[in-house]
């Protein structure tokens, strides 16, 4: 309507969501260090370089940089040793894992309470039995079993080996059962009714982000099978706090099956795959496009992502850190800053370079015409 194409979307939508989970996020690190007890050097609004000091308050200079995007947190002896005993390497373990839990923490706040708001201002949903209901092809993966024989996004399961076949669980345990098997699957097409032979992949055949057919499927109902719902305050809190803790489990559950499937080829990589900055601009954009109801649901699960991921015990993400304050405790040892700080630097080169990857490949996937998430 506004005459966007698709990059220009996906760059106007994830610029504010992630810029303001970022920002967000340092917020956290920020109070937790003032409650702490830890100097902070400065709070800046977006990221360098500066282009202007807004005031100075109780040490701390307030600044807005270049680069309007998040923001951060600086603290003295966070690249080495300091002298100051109120540097964040000076102060007691537990202060330092306080500090850097509560970035994440304030992530999974804000999630719940995205999630919270929108029960409150209410949410379409089915009333009835998901497992009573046809399923939908919604996404197809290219050079798919599922492409290979036709299949195509739209399409709903009616059978699978004649045998009439409803709800999402029970399609992908029939899928999983007969995993290289060719399987008959009779789908309705607009007012046609088809069959197609499909092999499920076996466990080791599939690649990173699919699932045995290579397709993505969900409930089919329509708009007149949905109704808006809308909760009062404390359930609306249970169920946002409910659904942030599904969505965590669920992230956990995904990096384990996936660090697994480094491991052991015969375990499938967890459906939708990796991707970064780009694919997840993309995705943005299209939750834009169907609404600002499914862009907060996004945008609160994207904040559960950055809250968790950066709980990774992986130097330079939060989670590094906090590991190296919690062998200090246990040790009693203390680990020399300067040290710390190289293992740190380490880490982020690593990580910037695994970015740098996966960007290309979203990238390339991008101008290749696939979709951000794969079938699955």
């Amino acid at each position: 309507m506004f005459g966007f194409d698709i990059s220009t979307l996906a760059i106007i939508a994830v610029v504010p969501v992630l810029g303001f989970l970022i920002f967000i996020h340092e917020l956290g690190h920020f109070l937790a260090a003032r409650w702490m007890g830890v100097r902070v050097l400065e709070f800046g609004f977006g990221y360098p370089p500066r282009m202007i000091k807004l005031f100075e308050r109780n040490g701390v200079e307030y600044t807005f940089n270049w680069i309007p995007f998040g923001g951060f947190v600086r603290m003295a002896g966070e690249d080495g040793d300091d002298d100051d005993p109120h540097a964040l390497p000076n102060v007691a373990p537990w202060r330092r894992i306080v500090v850097m839990a509560a970035g994440p923490f304030m992530n999974l706040v804000t999630a719940v309470f995205i999630f919270t708001t929108l029960f409150m201002v209410g949410v379409f949903e089915y009333d009835g039995d998901l497992n009573a209901l046809p399923v939908r092809i919604e996404g197809v993966a290219a050079e798919s079993p599922a492409a290979q024989a036709g299949v195509q996004p739209g399409d709903v399961i009616l059978a699978i080996r004649d045998q009439e076949v409803l709800g999402v669980d029970n399609v992908k345990r029939i899928i999983e059962a007969h995993a290289g098997e060719a399987l008959a699957i009779t789908l309705r097409r607009g007012d046609d009714v088809l069959t197609v032979r499909v092999r499920p992949r076996l466990p080791e055949e599939i690649p990173s982000g699919q699932g045995a057919l290579g397709v993505r499927i969900g409930p089919a109902y329509g708009p007149e099978d949905v109704h808006l719902v809308r909760y009062g305050f404390f359930l609306a809190l249970a169920k946002g706090v409910q659904r942030t803790w599904n969505a965590v489990v669920m992230l956990i559950a995904g990096l384990v099956q996936l660090f697994v499937g480094f491991i052991s080829p015969s375990v499938p990589a967890p459906e939708g795959g990796v991707g970064g900055v780009v694919a997840i601009g993309r995705i943005t954009a299209e939750f834009a496009r169907q609404g600002w109801r499914d862009l907060l649901n996004w945008t609160a699960l994207l904040s559960v992502m950055l809250g968790v991921l950066n709980l990774l015990p992986i130097p330079a993400l939060d989670g590094g850190r906090i590991l190296f304050a919690l062998t200090e405790m246990v040790s009693r040892r203390r680990i020399p800053p300067e040290k710390e700080a190289l293992v740190h630097m380490a880490g982020f080169i690593i990580l910037v370079g695994v970015m740098i990857l996966v960007t290309f490949m979203d990238i390339s996937n991008w101008i290749a015409g696939k979709p951000p998430i794969p079938g699955g």
